[in-house]
């Protein structure tokens, strides 16, 4: 089932109907949210909860939120027009299921997943990472849209450009947004800008950037308003990098060319997926103000260049692409998969 439809668990039961929940996210994120429904039986209220690695995780691990971040897991706990909570909602859900699918592999999280049946009553089976095929975005004649952009891309070397784009759930601040762009102007590293107009803004789409920032980066920025065709940028050969809100999505899409990432969390749980992959040495995350969320140009540049440029960022870029095979490996992602099919079989006869 797609998202927490508490009630969807007692309508299967009264007709003998086994409910799996599929997770999108990954399973150090489960990790770490959804021990509230769990054997442990550990209900976390307090912001202090979600600030520090929760104590089950039995390895070192950097696994927490920001302050900024961990409010608005707080503020879940709290009863809606439905008088029910998000969290009693995901509880309610989880414990109404059979099955626990999860977007994820052993070849990635391993330890991750070692944990997951501490924690839960249900099975949690991971069915792969759902990679799209990149084979087909890596040919001109396979993937049409976006013309434009791919001969803006073709005018650049190799891995030499930055890719942004921050998903279309969440947007900064305009004051944020001008920071991040001026970062960017800053930094002086080649960039695509993916950018959606903020939704509910009237007016033009440039008044959310800086002034005049378009014609000041005439020559080694571009900023593409709307939508862009991301698989067919990522697998261009003169992106080397993407800034990205981490979405786990975005994040597979990415890896899965070996690009290093610059982690600029904004809702939910990217904050968690950023941790992990900051452990994994594949990405840096923007410098902000744990309390606030705030950044500023400064940092931003000063990422940017690491991670696309400096000597010292080559560690960061090896890593990225030293785990690139996990992500494009067809025959253990589809065995994954089959585990999965396997598992909702042996449900649907009992």
């Amino acid at each position: 089932m797609d998202l927490h439809h508490h009630w969807l668990p007692r309508i299967a039961q009264d007709f003998c109907v086994p409910c799996a929940l599929f997770y999108v996210t990954l399973a150090s994120s489960m990790v770490f949210i959804g021990a509230g429904s769990s054997k442990k039986g550990v209900l976390r209220t307090e912001l202090e909860h979600f600030t520090t690695p929760p104590i089950w995780i039995p390895f070192p691990s950097n696994l927490a939120l920001r302050p900024h971040e961990a409010r608005w897991f707080v503020s879940r706990n709290r009863e809606d027009e439905s008088d029910i909570s998000v969290v009693q909602r995901v509880s309610s859900t989880i414990a109404g299921s059979k099955l626990i699918g999860i977007r994820s592999c052993f070849e990635l999280e391993s330890k991750w997943l070692s944990i997951l049946p501490e924690l839960y009553t249900q099975e949690v089976v991971p069915l792969g990472l759902l990679s799209p095929p990149a084979e087909e975005f890596c040919s001109a004649r396979e993937s049409r849209g976006g013309e434009h952009v791919i001969d803006w891309l073709n005018k650049h070397p190799a891995k030499s450009v930055l890719y942004i784009a921050l998903g279309s759930e969440a947007t900064l601040s305009s004051e944020l947004l001008h920071q991040l762009a001026l970062g960017l102007e800053r930094s002086r590293v080649p960039f695509l800008w993916a950018l959606r107009l903020p939704a509910g803004m009237v007016g033009a789409a440039t008044d959310i950037l800086p002034a005049s920032f378009e014609e000041r980066i005439k020559g080694f920025g571009h900023v593409e308003w709307g939508w862009v065709p991301q698989m067919r940028i990522l697998a261009h050969t003169s992106v080397g990098g993407f800034l990205t809100h981490c979405g786990p999505s975005s994040v597979i899409e990415s890896l899965q060319f070996g690009h290093p990432l610059i982690l600029l969390p904004l809702i939910i749980d990217q904050g968690l997926i950023a941790r992990v992959l900051e452990e994994r040495g594949v990405g840096v995350e923007v410098p902000r103000d744990p309390e606030t969320g705030e950044f500023d140009q400064e940092g931003v540049a000063r990422v940017v260049r690491f991670v696309m440029a400096e000597e010292d960022g080559k560690l960061i870029r090896r890593n990225a692409e030293k785990i690139q095979p996990i992500f494009t490996d067809k025959i253990s992602q589809e065995k994954h998969l089959d585990g999965f099919i396997e598992h909702l079989e042996k449900y649907r006869s009992m």
